[in-house]
């Protein structure tokens, strides 16, 4: 047997797990070459805090501040801001600020709220039992600020504009609507209401060609994102790269759009995967945003055959479930946000393409692939023994394979022409 291994359970024990093929089937590791980078070192951390890519330094805009916001990214992303935390608390305190002058606030969007366990996860047990930590609520205790130039409505969190100063901690990754996420997406949808975040989405459909994972340059959902932030002041970002284990490699900090574009300058190598694609089976594994599985599913199309004949495995590991999405995933037997299509039994859906959907989650539940398709158009099974019975009956010769170990926040670079 033939034997990879793909990360799993971030938010959990943090392990790999083995994946076995049969010897005559051809396997490829779609890895990305920034999955398999190192972590840098807390001091690595502090100096890159401390030393911003443009503009003034993060002691420097605390001094005279009254009140500060620390922005940061929930558990639908993989940035471990417990390991950033430390280091600008300091600057902060250094600078004059008090316990009692610095909340933290989730940038949830339009996902669901999250309790202290899941706090304790992402900013450490000493952050949760020493300052505030506040949902973001997208239905109430928004201020209007305005429009950006196309239009959008700028409604944004009550308690981010009554702060002078407003910092926000994100990783940059490919992302499905805006490129890379990072940047001044804390703030829109991170932090904005939820007309605000509908509206957003709504750019979806205004130019198709300007939008899509990995595709940055002049991205129009991301411009929305820079206006917005630039609306709310957003001071200070500091956006992290991970590798397949959920650590950081790389940070930069300083103004948001500087850094947004100088990590998704570094994310499109970092990140990518070159391949010619054409593959029998392709095996995505879902890590850094398990809770939100059905991206991946892109990826395993982008890789398989084009003429329908190639069978997609997601493998979701997700105990807690999928994120609830108030704008894309379903609130009713046939109804959901603003941008949810109810998928049918049989119907149009991202198995049209496919010969087989499998999908391993080890804790499935009826609703989670309201995004893909309807449940009963795939095969959910709970281990990996049950997947490679199911692959090896329809492919018992040969089969050229792609695995993927996550699917999240890999992309296929498109090549140089």
């Amino acid at each position: 047997m033939i034997t990879l291994s793909v990360p799993s359970r971030l938010w959990y024990e943090n392990v790999e797990r083995e994946l076995s093929f049969p010897d005559h089937w051809e396997i490829e590791n779609l890895t990305s070459p920034g999955l398999e980078k190192k972590e840098i070192s807390s001091d690595e951390i502090r100096a890159k805090i401390e030393k911003p890519i443009a503009g003034p330094d993060l002691s420097t805009l605390a001094k005279g501040k009254r009140e500060a916001v620390i922005i940061f990214d929930d558990m639908t992303r993989p940035t471990p801001v417990k390991d950033v935390i430390p280091h600008v608390l300091e600057i902060l305190h250094q600078a004059g600020l008090g316990r009692d002058q610095i909340r933290f606030i989730w940038a949830l969007g339009s996902h669901g709220a999250y309790d202290m366990i899941n706090a304790r996860k992402k900013l450490g047990d000493y952050v949760v039992e020493n300052y505030a930590v506040y949902n973001h609520d997208p239905f109430q205790n928004t201020v209007r600020l305005g429009r950006t130039p196309t239009g959008v409505e700028v409604w944004i969190n009550r308690e981010v504009m009554g702060c002078d100063l407003k910092i926000g901690i994100g990783c940059i990754t490919p992302h499905v609507h805006v490129g890379f996420g990072g940047g001044g997406k804390i703030i829109l949808p991170g932090v904005a209401g939820i007309e605000s975040i509908n509206q957003f989405h709504n750019r979806l459909y205004h130019d198709p060609t300007r939008t899509g994972l990995g595709n940055f340059d002049q991205n129009i959902m991301r411009l929305e994102c820079d206006a917005a932030a630039s609306l709310v002041g957003l001071d200070y970002k500091i956006d992290c790269l991970v590798n397949r284990r959920g650590k950081i490699t790389n940070l930069y900090a300083g103004p948001f759009q500087l850094t947004h574009s100088a990590g998704a300058t570094e994310g499109k190598d970092h990140y990518g995967i070159i391949t010619a694609g054409n593959f029998d089976i392709a095996i995505c594994n879902s890590y850094a945003k398990a809770n939100e599985a059905a991206i991946a599913l892109l990826l395993a199309l982008s890789v398989l055959k084009l003429d329908g004949s190639g069978t997609a495995v997601l493998i979701s590991d997700a105990p807690e479930g999928q994120v609830p999405h108030y704008v894309m995933r379903a609130w009713g037997s046939n109804y959901g946000g603003r941008h949810f299509t109810p998928k049918e039994k049989g119907g149009k859906s991202a198995v049209a393409f496919l010969k087989k959907l499998i999908v391993l989650a080890p804790h499935p539940d009826r609703t989670m692939l309201d995004l893909v398709c309807h449940p009963d158009d795939a095969i959910i099974v709970k281990t990996w023994e049950e997947v490679l019975e199911i692959l090896s009956m329809d492919y018992s010769k040969k089969a050229r394979v792609a695995v993927i170990p996550d699917g999240t926040m890999q992309y296929v670079k498109k090549p140089v022409s």
